[in-house]
């Protein structure tokens, strides 16, 4: 066939600037007449008469049309292919054998919105897969949608906090970074959460509630005739009702549910066991549609189950519970089946099976497998189920239609019954007015585009190019040149084509070792890019030369079908693939194209492909497109065959098979989506192509034959002479033998043993970050296979062989029957096949444990303390002094002040205060000792007004209060800040009354205009219209006068009437309005001042904050305008500082009204030091702080950091003694559940521990005393609140911990430690109270106590003798060393697991204690780092070699002990080399650096294990004591870490820290990071991993996510992410990675060995 002729050229800006191209007078334009439409009964008189099908061959496949027997006209039509309607292979057309081929795997997808700005209507490409059943959506997809969200609760409102220092704000650069990172996890949500079952949908709501929404029209009470009729019968026998799509097959299902509950209601008020009826589906997506309507017609609980939820559903409770609250259930048939297999509910425990869509009924089909095993095998018909099966035809592929029909009443043991009279269904589901048939001219079959050839050239042969350039090719025929180039642009736009060069370069590295060869294909590929980049795209039009007759045919029907405007008008184009879908939706979007009132979009499956970028549509998405398509959003769809059955889509008036079907299954089913009247089927047929009539010709027979079989049944509607049974469908499995657990009838088939096998491996006990699997061994054997399976050393049972057969998979299935036969003989399976080990778990699988990291909540905040709320008349009043460490600082001279209060203040530790200018000093609250007695009521007087008169003239509050009403009052001093207030004795001698008596008696010092110049010196005046300006008056200035312009550098006043004025100083120093001014005349003759403005900052503790420069705010005034303060500007000047620190004071008295109330003495600065938080992200360390509160002091990190590791010792010694003989994982569960974030943030919840935590800096509104009548000023916030994380409540309760454990060592005592764990566990596996209270709670195990061996108690000399310390009890060492794999026979002792696990908690707080003091002012991420050296394997490994623990324990295992020789030998060559190394630097051999260990290989895993069992060990032998675990740190690991300079790069080693180090050091790349963001709809309900929120955490390198993780930790995702980077990273040289990424990052040397510049993890 010649090739088509060229494209004519078009001029690029077409196509990105959307111009329109005016094609009027272009010859190469087709003729736009209506294109050749033919009504389908036309066509059929054209064939002769073919013969439907001959009878089959007797087996399960379809039956073959001999070809000699059909017409001669038509070419030979080989067997169609069946489509597998549950897998992943769809039919294909046979016709075009090689186009099928080429698009089974499909091309690339590309999302084009993602890719290019200037196409933002672009929608996706997918895979050219053809659609099959799975498109729906998957299971996990419907539970996802389903599940409750409870991260999203009311009340919780946005953070509000102080203005954050502008030097810590995040840059714009990390805030696009995480926006960007934010938006790739959204766009992989469906990906990154498999695991996960619960997804946010359209906007709040969930799926089954949008689909609920969707389908929820109550239509039980208007049945119309023939579904009564067939309701009718079915309540008689079992039936097939095969009905037209539409026709209302669910109603007749909802009708006989009815029927049968209602029964259901009689016999169990007759007593009868309860029945429970089943409806039954084949995709999730309709669990949800079903459900939606059966609960809209039924008045009974009905129940719907869906998703990968087997740990719920796979227990004999639960179906119990089932059973008991629900009377029916929709779900999908595999939970049926396996519930059925487990015999929790039995066949006769049913009364109603119901099959949607029972055309699937057929081989090994859930629907089938449920008959086959267990509906055929109960011989009593009476107590099988009834049984409604629904479909619009029994045929699903080319097969006889009758021989297809018979299989299926065999199979269901029912009956096909339809209407009596199939022309009602005409009147009543108003099925397409006409069916027409419209030609297009023949395709070309072998045409590309020049752009194609020139891609294939290039890339042709290039694995990853393969699929893209077969959709090309077809698309060039069957959609025209112009989609074929179009589908390229897509393809390579934005950076999808620099990850094609770095994936072909990685997969060519593969195969090819030579550089050169690789170079050479990545560079085709670029040069692909780059072709495409640069190529001249035409504008689409309606032109041969640019778009195939069958697209343009199609373009024309879909303008004659919306030309009249009809807004109701609804539309499905039909096609195969998913890029022809999404390429027909970006035709129409392009300006040219589009037709008035079109609105197009996308209905496909979902899946994912490793191809090219990809849509994953969803479950979700599905519904939100039907929700539009219903609403009007859209009214053309293009789909594929997921649109054909199961979704609730409206009803449409034109559907357009653009794509011919396969079957007659999906011509009825596509048809049947034509409901509304006047509609319209189309059918688009190439002219001369004999297949396409054929395709139509066939399935209108077919169908003529499926409604003549209905038509012709008997009267009641049976069928008869049917000569299957289930011997026909059991033939093939007569030889796999079946084992019937008699007490419940529950049964183990060959296929089931291998679930039930998994089932029972899965849940031997294990550390939850291992899995473990059985090993099946095949080997060859006479006349076929034979399997042993070996199941883990945690089974009970280890091996068993199977029989011999000739099929491996027979084979393997024989070994697992036969050891799920042996468990059952040992009980290690219970009645219902389930393993008994899933009973040691309860608590861990149904615990929350984790909290989110980002979830917040607004709490009420303390911010005054209770001391304030004792109030009354004081008789005896407590002194503080408010003293400051260096006066100077002040920059002027100032008095310390009394603050009296009724109660002593418990002693406040020094803070600083920040003046500006680098001055600062520490402020000193001294407590004086003796109390004040106020005998005199003047005196009482004097400091109530005294105070008053403070917060009137400094602070702008005038309160109205009585002496009673006062929490606290301030007085002045006679002493200086140097005095020692501590040795006062009477209070009363140092207070200056004389000031206070002339404050008292002053409102304001009067003027005259006629004082001497000294009276103009040291004032303090205010300004009584303006409270924020206040003035310290320095001297007369003689030189001014009041109508003087101000002198330029003044800062101008803020009032509005300066606008206005003239700027003279008696303009300035009236700050009146306009209007008031009028009123007031000041004299223009008096004395004009130099003064200092005060500014209003109160904040003096964030030395951030501190901008004040005194010479900055000299000003000029009059002071006719001022009121001039009777207070002494000593004292104004410290009672400026007053509000600074009685905020510190109230925070330290808050801090400890939180201890008060848990009934802990903790020292005051570490109780205000674990209750801080000063950011949203505290814990974040080395990130950049969010909405830092400056000023607060030290946070908690610290104490929490030491808090977690004394819980974590104390939690374990607990759980150990109180359960000295279970296991070690039973222990990590324990103790997870008192130590879990998740048990401490509830419980500090109960007693309001957040109210007392400092989360908001220092407020100038806030610090003012509370209840008083405030007459004048600006009131503050009546109740505060702050926004906290979850995660910091749970921080705070171990901050609290490390606080009180630093208390208690001032004393030697762990006692206060252990009563603040027991307060924030509160939980029964910790009550103690003193350390005593361990060992006291101890019960030493019988072989503890046991008589030693001889062997025992040499063993405990030899060890003393070496470490110093002698056992007790012997039999405790020995069992420190004894591993796992050591009988217990032989010495009746326990492996070393549980010792291990309690030393690895003591150990952990040595180290941990270690550090914090040694270093007071690292901060935690580096004393984790370093911690990581102490407690590493590497470590403990060598210091075991060292201490000679190897040549103790006790193994059976080859495998260890050449494990154990091989490290042995490298860790004294290794430490020979370090001592060799310090002779030759002049050193002693003992000076060796200790750090010789680091580059030693990874030791066996027993020598840190035993080591650790050790320390647990001498703990327990020693009656608890600790300092036999600080004894042996301190003698034996310290002395490793005196220099821990040695292993600031050991860190390094973790992943993160090594992928840091190699980005700058070798790749000397600056833009990557590391980020975490917590996924949406992350709690999955049951099971222990479940409980946890799921984060992702993504390596980025140059705006592209490289390698990412999804998990519950943070911690572990990074690990894991950052350790899938470096797989890909260490390959590369630095010019490979520059090209991969397009870096252009430039490190100078300096930045190259500082590590000035890095990136960041977040």
């Amino acid at each position: 066939m010649p090739h088509a002729p060229a494209v004519p050229s078009a001029p690029p800006p077409a196509e990105v600037t959307g111009d329109l191209i005016d094609f009027s007078d272009s010859s190469d334009l087709i003729d736009l007449s209506d294109p050749p439409v033919i009504p389908v009964e036309e066509l059929l008189p054209e064939l002769p008469d073919v013969p439907r099908f001959v009878e089959g061959d007797g087996d399960d496949d379809p039956p073959v049309i001999p070809a000699g027997k059909l017409s001669p006209e038509l070419p030979d039509i080989p067997r169609a292919v069946e489509g597998d309607k549950d897998g992943d292979e769809d039919a294909a057309s046979e016709n075009k054998a090689a186009d099928a081929e080429s698009d089974k795997d499909g091309p690339p997808a590309i999302l084009a919105e993602e890719l290019s700005p200037e196409f933002p209507d672009v929608p996706r490409l997918i895979e050219g897969d053809e659609d099959g059943d799975e498109d729906a959506a998957s299971e996990k997809e419907a539970a996802d949608a389903e599940s409750d969200r409870d991260d999203q609760e009311e009340g919780v409102k946005r953070w509000v906090t102080n203005e954050a220092p502008k030097p810590r704000r995040i840059s714009e650069k990390k805030r696009a970074e995480n926006a960007a990172f934010a938006l790739w996890v959204e766009q992989n949500q469906q990906n990154l959460t498999k695991t996960a079952n619960k997804i946010v949908l359209d906007g709040e709501q969930s799926a089954g509630w949008l689909v609920k929404d969707s389908g929820n029209k109550k239509v039980i009470t208007s049945p119309r005739d023939y579904q009564l009729e067939l309701f009718e019968l079915a309540k008689t026998q079992n039936t097939i009702a095969v009905l037209d799509t539409g026709s209302g097959k669910t109603l007749i299902a909802a009708l006989l549910l009815q029927w049968t509950l209602q029964n259901e209601l009689e016999d169990r008020a007759q007593e009868l066991p309860k029945r429970i009826a089943f409806f039954l589906v084949d995709k999730v997506a309709l669990v949800f549609q079903q459900h939606a309507f059966l609960t809209c017609n039924l008045d009974y609980p009905v129940e719907k189950l869906c998703g990968e939820i087997v740990d719920s559903i796979s227990s004999a409770g639960f179906w119990q519970e089932t059973l008991d609250n629900y009377m029916a259930v929709v779900c999908t048939a595999d939970i049926l089946y396996r519930c059925l297999n487990h015999s929790f509910l039995r066949m006769e425990q049913i009364n109603l099976l119901v099959f949607d869509e029972a055309h699937h009924t057929k081989k090994n089909h859930p629907f089938a497998r449920i008959i086959k095993d267990h509906y055929a095998p109960i011989l009593d018909v009476a107590k099988r189920p009834r049984i409604l099966g629904m479909t619009a035809s029994p045929v699903d592929a080319q097969v006889d239609p009758k021989r297809a029909a018979a299989e299926l009443e065999a199979l269901l043991h029912s009956r096909i019954s339809t209407v009596s009279n199939p022309d009602v269904l005409i009147q009543t589901i108003c099925k397409p007015k006409s069916e027409l048939v419209v030609e297009y001219e023949s395709l070309p079959r072998d045409f590309e585009t020049e752009l194609h050839r020139s891609l294939k050239v290039l890339v042709g042969d290039h694995e990853l190019f393969q699929k893209p350039c077969a959709f090309s090719k077809m698309a060039a025929a069957e959609l025209g040149a112009w989609v074929s180039d179009r589908y390229w642009q897509l393809f390579f736009m934005d950076t999808y084509g620099m990850k094609l060069e770095a994936k072909t370069e990685r997969n060519l590295l593969r195969e090819y070792s030579a550089n050169q060869t690789v170079d050479r294909h990545v560079k085709q590929v670029q040069d692909a890019r780059n072709l495409v980049f640069t190529h001249e795209f035409q504008r689409p039009a309606l032109s041969e030369h640019l778009l195939s007759s069958k697209a343009i045919t199609l373009h024309r029907t879909l303008q004659d079908q919306f030309n009249d405007g009809d807004v109701h008008q609804r539309c499905i184009v039909f096609v195969k693939q998913r890029n022809t879908a999404s390429m027909l939706s970006d035709l129409l979007q392009q300006s040219e194209m589009q037709i008035p009132g079109v609105r197009v979009g996308i209905l496909t499956g979902g899946g994912t492909y490793a191809s090219c970028k990809s849509q994953n549509f969803s479950f979700r998405t599905q519904v939100q497109t039907i929700r539009k398509f219903k609403n009007g959003d859209i009214n053309c769809l293009f789909a594929t065959s997921v649109a054909e059955e199961g979704l609730d889509i409206p009803d449409c008036n034109v559907i357009i098979r653009f794509d011919l079907y396969d079957t007659l299954i999906q011509y009825i089913q596509s048809r049947g989506r034509a409901r509304q009247a006047d509609s319209q089927y189309i059918h688009m047929v190439e002219k001369g192509n004999m297949m396409h009539r054929k395709k139509v010709y066939q399935n209108k027979a077919n169908e003529l034959v499926i409604r003549q079989f209905c038509v012709a049944m008997p009267e009641d509607r049976k069928l008869t002479g049917n000569n299957f049974d289930m011997e026909y469908f059991l033939r093939k499995e007569q030889n796999q033998r079946q084992y019937i657990v008699p007490e419940t009838g529950a049964k183990l088939s060959y296929k089931q043993s291998l679930t039930c096998l998994s089932a029972f491996v899965s849940s031997l006990p294990h550390p939850p970050s291992s899995a473990l699997y059985p090993e099946y061994v095949i080997t060859s054997a006479f006349r076929g296979f034979q399997c042993e399976v070996m199941l883990p050393p945690e089974s009970p049972i280890r091996s068993a062989i199977g029989n011999v057969y000739a099929s491996k998979a027979v084979a393997k299935c024989s070994a697992a029957f036969e050891m799920c036969l042996a468990l059952i003989r040992g009980k290690y399976l219970d009645s219902h096949l389930r393993p008994i080990f899933t009973k040691q778990l309860p608590a861990m699988r149904n615990a929350r444990l984790a909290i989110s990291s980002k979830k917040r909540a607004q709490y009420e905040m303390r911010v005054k303390p209770e001391i304030w709320s004792v109030l009354g008349n004081p008789v005896e009043l407590f002194a503080m002094a408010l003293t400051l460490a260096d006066p100077k600082a002040l920059g002027r001279a100032s008095t310390p002040l009394l603050l009296l209060t009724r109660q002593p203040i418990p002693p406040t530790p020094m803070f600083p205060l920040f003046f500006g200018s680098n001055r600062a000093s520490n402020v000193c609250c001294t407590p004086v000792p003796e109390s004040f007695k106020l005998k005199d009521d003047k005196l009482v007087q004097a400091l109530t007004s005294f105070t008053l008169k403070i917060f009137a003239d400094i602070f702008s509050k005038e309160y109205e209060a009585s002496a009673a009403e006062l929490p606290y009052y301030l007085a002045p001093t006679l002493k200086g800040h140097a005095f020692d207030f501590s040795s006062v004795t009477d209070v009363s001698s140092i207070v200056d009354w004389t000031a206070m008596e002339f404050v008292q008696a002053n409102e304001r010092i009067k003027y005259d205009f006629n004082e001497p110049d000294e009276f103009f010196q040291n004032k303090y005046v205010a300004d009584p219209w303006d409270g924020s300006r206040k003035f310290f008056v320095i001297r007369r200035r003689h030189d001014f006068k009041p109508t003087d312009l101000v002198p330029e550098g003044v800062v101008a006043p803020a009032h509005r009437a300066w606008r206005r004025a003239t700027h003279s100083i008696i303009n300035y120093s009236n700050s009146l309005g306009s209007r008031s001014r009028s009123c007031v005349t000041f004299r223009e003759d008096q004395p004009v001042v130099e003064a200092e403005l005060l500014p209003i900052r109160r904040d003096l503790l964030d030395e951030a904050s501190v901008d004040h420069d005194p010479a900055a705010n000299r000003c000029f005034l009059v002071l006719e305008p001022m009121r001039i303060s009777p207070i002494s500007v000593d004292v104004v000047a410290m009672v400026y500082n007053f509000p600074a620190i009685i905020h510190r004071i109230d925070s330290n008295l808050v801090a400890l009204d939180a201890c008060r109330m848990l009934g802990l003495r903790i020292r005051p600065d570490l109780a205000l030091e674990a209750l801080t938080k000063d950011s949203d992200n505290t814990n974040e360390h080395g990130a950049e702080k969010i909405h830092f509160q400056g000023g607060m002091g030290k946070n908690y990190e610290r104490l929490e950091f030491l808090g977690d590791a004394f819980l974590k010792m104390a939690t374990s010694i607990s759980i150990f003694t109180l359960m000295p003989d279970t296991s070690e994982y039973v222990y990590h569960v324990k103790r997870m559940l008192l130590l879990c974030n998740r048990n401490l943030f509830n419980n500090g919840l109960e007693v309001n521990l957040e109210q007392y935590i400092r989360s908001v800096s220092f407020n100038r509104r806030r610090w003012y005393p509370e209840g008083l009548t405030l007459k004048k000023g600006k009131r503050s916030e009546s109740k505060p609140q702050h926004t906290l994380g979850d995660k910091t409540i749970a921080d705070v309760c171990e901050a609290l911990i490390g606080a009180a454990y630093l208390t208690g060592m001032e004393t030697d005592s762990f006692d206060l430690a252990i009563q603040a764990v027991t307060t924030v566990v509160k939980d029964k596996n910790h009550a103690m109270l003193t350390w005593n209270d361990y060992y006291e709670a101890y019960k030493k195990p019988e072989w503890q106590t046991m008589p030693e061996t001889s062997t025992q108690i040499d063993m405990a000399r030899r060890f003393h003798r070496r470490l110093g310390y002698a056992f007790k009890y012997p039999r405790l060492l020995r069992s420190a060393f004894q591993h796992p794999t050591y009988p217990q026979v032989y010495e009746k002792l326990p492996s070393y697991q549980r010792l291990e696990w309690l030393g690895d908690a003591l150990l952990d707080m040595a180290c941990i204690d270690f550090l914090f003091h040694r270093f007071p002012d690292a901060d935690p991420q580096w004393l984790t780092e370093h911690k990581m050296a102490m407690v590493s394997n590497q470590f403990l490994g060598c210091l075991a070699v060292m201490l000679q623990f190897n040549k103790a324990i006790m193994f059976s295992s080859p495998v260890i002990q050449k494990r154990l020789a091989e490290y042995v030998a490298e860790i004294n060559d290794a430490l020979q080399t370090a001592k060799e190394e310090a002779v030759g630097a002049g050193k002693s051999e003992s000076e060796y650096l200790r750090n010789f260990w680091v580059e030693c290989l990874r030791p066996p895993k027993c020598l840190p294990d035993v080591l650790e069992a050790y320390i647990g060990a001498i703990f327990v032998d020693s009656h608890y004591d600790y300092s036999t675990v600080q004894l042996f740190f301190r003698e034996h690991v310290q002395p490793f870490f005196e220099d821990m300079s040695l292993y600031d790069t050991f860190a390094n080693k973790h992943p993160v820290n090594f992928l840091a180090k190699l980005m700058q050091t070798r790749l000397y790349c600056t833009s990557w990071r590391v980020l975490v963001k917590e996924l949406k709809g992350d709690d999955i309900d049951g099971g222990a991993a479940a409980a946890e929120p799921l984060v992702v955490c993504g390596v980025r390198v140059h705006e592209q996510t490289i390698a990412h993780t999804v998990g519950v930790s943070s911690r572990y995702a990074k690990i894991s992410a950052a350790e899938k980077a470096m797989e890909i990273l260490e390959k590369m040289t630095r010019q490979e990675f520059k090209r991969t990424y397009s870096c252009q990052c430039v490190v100078n040397e300096d930045e190259k060995i500082e590590a000035g510049q890095h990136g960041s993890a977040v």
